[in-house]
């Protein structure tokens, strides 16, 4: 015998097999540049990830290499290194110790965990907790809520007097069953339809029916293959009653697809009518804002045909907001010295009075024009209190008051003598973008550039495209009065 044979068998068996913490669980899958690539857990148990070596306070050491790879779905290949390879970290302060050890404190048991603990309890508080509420639920009675020392039979987890009357409920609910499934559910007829032994064979059968704890089955639902529910002459009385509900349902279908299309000839006749009348102007504003007190940054009104009546710009007399300029790109220095909307509102109202003014969202743009009203017949009321308490002597208290409520009345005058129609809502309408959240058509956005005149020739061509004969228009009509669906059943409304 050798001596290094000798040695080896004096060698005790735990030193001379492998240590399992380095010892890979399986063959690596791949290599890369050499190094192997394990599948997930399989490889040396000893290694980490850099993550790993972090929470162990070591970091990677100048020019450590990996010495092997673990494969994963979300994150690709992963490096694993040796930890007595790696740099131990520089030692925490007691006070990042201490800030870490109350975030891994519970405040329940004030306990420090190894993990950060969330809310009120760690998870073993949690478990805790748990386990009291599952013991509780067993010893109170799902029927009347009685506490007791010992728990209740799981099956039911009741008390001995609401089992009894769980089971007679049970009971009252099969008869009223066997009652239901054999006898005719015609109105008023009490004619039987089945025998009450086959039906009690049949519920044998089911025996998920028949278990106490769900005491609402079975119901009228559940019944025989082949069961009737009623007698030959209520069938023939239901079927009949159903041949009326249907005939009439067709009728109010059809009475509302004619409806449709008479809305949509309507719009359509509206639309080439507005196109040829010589009395239709379009009007657009562009403002500071959506809020209740936007001012008019520019205004333009243009004919039916396109010709530009009314297109300038308008100074504010305040800031106009960076996100405002971002949306009409008009700026500060743009309307440096234009005119002010009390200077053109002489020739605004030439331009509308006796017309029928047309907007894209008429409620928005009166509310402007209304607010604009208002601050140009303030600054008249104004002037005409100021001159009437210097004359007279006497200030009155409610100056300001009534200075505003003449001036809110003058400008509501003045718009009650214009006529103005919306383009938006039977634009939406005609277009068909349907929305079942709103219940109604989506409002189409313009696409006019965000600029006053450019959203009036926008209006124009909505109002073209409403206005023409097309056959698509036609077939998507009948495609609604088919129900055939698709964008057409949306346009005609």
């Amino acid at each position: 015998m050798s001596t290094t044979t000798a040695a080896t068998e004096q060698i005790p068996g735990s030193r001379a097999e492998p240590d399992p913490a380095r010892v890979a669980r399986s063959d690596p899958r791949d290599h890369i540049d050499g190094v192997p690539v394990y599948g997930w857990g399989q490889a040396p148990p000893y290694l980490r990830t850099q993550t790993q070596l972090g929470e162990a306070r070591l970091k990677l050491a100048d020019g450590q290499v990996p010495l092997a790879y673990i494969r994963t779905r979300k994150y690709g290949d992963v490096a694993l290194y040796d930890p007595s390879g790696a740099d131990k970290m520089k030692p925490l302060s007691s006070s990042t110790k201490a800030r870490m050890a109350k975030r891994r404190t519970c405040p329940t048991c004030q306990q420090v965990r190894d993990e950060i603990v969330p809310g009120e309890r760690c998870s073993v508080c949690r478990q805790r907790v748990e386990r009291e509420r599952l013991r509780l639920l067993a010893r109170t009675c799902g029927g009347c809520g009685t506490v007791r020392e010992r728990p209740y039979p799981e099956a039911h987890r009741r008390c001995a007097p609401c089992r009894r009357a769980q089971l007679a409920e049970k009971r009252e609910r099969v008869a009223a069953w066997l009652e239901e499934v054999t006898t005719c559910a015609g109105t008023d007829c009490t004619v039987k339809v089945g025998a009450k032994t086959k039906a009690r064979a049949w519920l044998k059968e089911q025996p998920w029916l028949l278990r106490p704890e769900s005491p609402r089955i079975p119901d009228s639902s559940w019944r025989p293959d082949g069961w009737s529910r009623r007698c030959p002459p209520c069938t023939a009385l239901e079927e009949q009653r159903q041949a009326e509900q249907r005939a009439r349902w067709e009728r109010e279908e059809q009475e509302r697809r004619e409806a449709g299309r008479r809305a949509a000839e309507e719009r359509k006749a509206w639309a080439a009518g507005a196109l040829v009348d010589p009395d239709v102007v379009v009007l657009d504003t562009e403002t500071t804002g959506l809020h209740s007190g936007a001012r008019i940054v520019e205004i333009a009104v243009l004919s039916s045909g396109g010709e530009v009546l009314l297109d300038t710009l308008l100074d504010p007399g305040e800031p106009i907001p960076r996100d405002a300029s971002a949306i009409h790109g008009i700026t500060d220095a743009d309307v440096a010295g234009a005119p002010r909307f009390t200077d053109v509102l002489v020739q605004l109202t030439g331009v509308l009075d006796g017309k029928r003014v047309l907007i894209y969202n008429d409620v928005y743009d009166v509310g402007r024009l209304r607010h604009e009203l208002t601050l140009h017949y303030l600054d008249r009321a104004a002037r005409d209190s100021a001159v009437t308490a210097v004359s007279t002597g006497d200030l009155p208290v409610d100056l300001q008051d009534g200075a505003l409520a003449e001036a809110r009345k003058q400008a509501a005058a003045w718009l009650d003598g214009m006529r103005f129609e919306d383009v938006m809502i039977p634009y939406s309408r005609w277009y068909g973008d349907w929305s079942d959240y709103h219940g109604d058509y989506r409002w189409q956005p313009l696409g006019g550039g965000h600029r006053a005149a450019g959203d009036c020739r926008a209006v124009l061509d909505c109002l073209r495209a409403m206005g023409r004969s097309s056959s698509d228009e036609t077939d998507a009509i009948d495609m609604l009065v088919t129900g055939n669906g698709g964008w057409g059943e949306r346009m005609a409304g």
